[in-house]
């Protein structure tokens, strides 16, 4: 009994721990799995490679994108474009464009990370 109390303990504590890395987003919409990020609050983009991009926003925090499938062109024209009609950008549902190519990619899941290269110290 002891033993199921400390693994419980220990568990609640590295939960809590690990929230307090990340800073709270005033940019960004959680409910559930579900997130949207705020369009007027991006301040940049990394491409990471064909299928992540890092999203960092006017709070300071960042969020990854991890593509729905690998986007041809986009790691190499390290640009694309979007359009919403109502200022956010949600996972699984936002459509992109590449510049250049006009290929269309589909947004994947958002994380929120520490800095703006996956693996990366901030």
């Amino acid at each position: 009994m002891r033993t199921l109390a400390l693994a419980a303990l220990l568990t609640a504590l590295a939960a809590q721990a690990q929230g307090d890395v990340l800073p709270k987003s005033t940019a960004a919409i959680v409910q559930g799995s579900q997130i949207c990020l705020r369009a007027d609050r991006i301040r940049g983009r990394t491409i990471v490679d064909k299928q992540t991009i890092v999203f960092r926003m006017n709070d300071g925090t960042y969020w990854k994108n991890t593509l729905q499938k690998p986007c041809v062109g986009l790691a190499i024209r390290d640009g694309f474009s979007f359009a919403t009609t109502d200022n956010y950008i949600c996972s699984n549902q936002q459509r992109i464009r590449v510049l250049g190519q006009g290929n269309v990619c589909y947004l994947g899941d958002f994380t929120q990370t520490g800095s703006p290269v996956p693996g990366a110290a901030q």
